[in-house]
């Protein structure tokens, strides 16, 4: 009996070992295609980092600054076509308590009206722009699993500035302009 369980448990040991090396080598090949594939894949206008220099609304030709006159961001846009953006209003006062999780609900509300952060995986086209964007998540949860084309959503790359435009309804869109970050190396 004591034979059988020795033999039992060296068979499994070995299937076990057997199945975690030929795992690992379907994911080093799965790494390699998807790695070949970002090297030939033609080039990417919109990779890279950009800071945030102005965000307004336009609602039918009247623009309002949507998050102060000094608005603060950045947005990341990696070569693995991941992205990853953080929005924010710089000027709004801080909360009284210094502790997140003891604000007003006015300090809450101004806080949500005046932040947004936002990732996920973007596509290109064949030109290297901006094709569409897929939101994994966001502090805004509505947006969480949406994806925009280009009907709602362009990325306009003209030297170090990047244009973006959200259309939200007919005659109303989001107009932000980011400038490529400089390196620090």
């Amino acid at each position: 009996m004591k034979a059988n369980k020795t033999i039992l448990l060296s068979v499994f040991a070995s299937l076990v070992l057997l199945i975690s090396v030929a795992g690992k080598t379907t994911d080093s090949s799965d790494k390699i295609k998807k790695s070949d594939k970002i090297k030939n894949m033609k080039k990417n206008n919109v990779v890279g980092t950009w800071n945030l220099i102005s965000a307004y609304m336009d609602n039918h030709g009247k623009q309002l600054d949507i998050l102060g006159p000094h608005p603060g961001g950045m947005v990341i846009f990696t070569e693995d076509l991941h992205f990853m953006v953080v929005i924010n209003n710089p000027d709004i006062p801080k909360f009284v308590s210094g502790d997140r999780l003891k604000g007003t609900p006015e300090e809450y509300k101004t806080a949500v009206a005046n932040s947004l952060g936002v990732y996920g995986t973007y596509t290109i086209d064949e030109n290297g722009d901006f094709l569409e964007e897929h939101v994994i998540g966001s502090t805004f949860q509505n947006m969480n699993g949406s994806s925009r084309g280009r009907n709602e959503l362009t990325e306009k790359v003209d030297g170090n500035t990047m244009m973006e435009n959200l259309k939200i309804a007919d005659g109303v869109s989001v107009n932000i302009v980011w400038e490529r970050a400089r390196s620090l190396i």
